[in-house]
């Protein structure tokens, strides 16, 4: 078990790395798609509510130090976000292209809301970047969407090491 959290947190820290040094610098993206988000949401749903409190707290904490924005701001809607979704880990079947497209979707959505209420707690910091309906929400919203069955069958490859069920307890429809 520990293992899998050990794996996780350095797979999220990685994808950190990727999406503020790499994608933040290519000229192309009006928003840096949320690959952190699409990993945290595939963990929750993979391993449950703690699992995914865990993860959306460490990817959160190694965001606010590598972006500079107040420490816990990206943790708290991070680690909202994996508990809800760690909620459906014994319902959802996260195989195929509708539940990771869903579930994407409705987290970018759920992150828009949870970022918009969070930052009405820092007024001086202008940390209310765009507004809901615009075009970089809409861009962000797209280009998740169209990552997510791509990233989630990425992390399938990596189910064993990722899980922290017994192998032999998982289900066969967790792909």
């Amino acid at each position: 078990m520990a293992k899998s959290y050990i794996i996780s947190t350095l797979f999220l820290l990685g994808l950190v790395i990727i999406e503020s040094s790499i994608l933040s610098n290519i000229s192309f993206f009006i928003v840096v798609p949320d690959l952190i988000l699409i990993a945290v949401i595939y963990l929750s749903l993979l391993n449950g509510k703690t699992y995914g409190e865990i993860s959306g707290f460490s990817s959160g904490f190694f965001l606010d130090l590598i972006t500079g924005v107040p420490l816990g701001f990206n943790c708290i809607y991070r680690t909202i976000i994996g508990y809800l979704f760690g909620l459906f880990s014994e319902s959802v079947i996260i195989s195929g292209i509708i539940m990771p497209v869903l579930s994407v979707s409705i987290g970018t959505i759920l992150k828009r809301v949870l970022v918009i209420l969070i930052s009405f707690l820092f007024p001086k910091l202008n940390l209310y970047i765009y507004g809901f309906i615009s075009q970089e929400f809409l861009f962000e919203f797209i280009i998740n969407i169209l990552l997510a069955p791509f990233i989630f069958k990425f992390l399938g490859f990596f189910k064993k090491s990722l899980s922290i069920k017994d192998p032999k307890d998982m289900i066969d429809n967790v792909k």
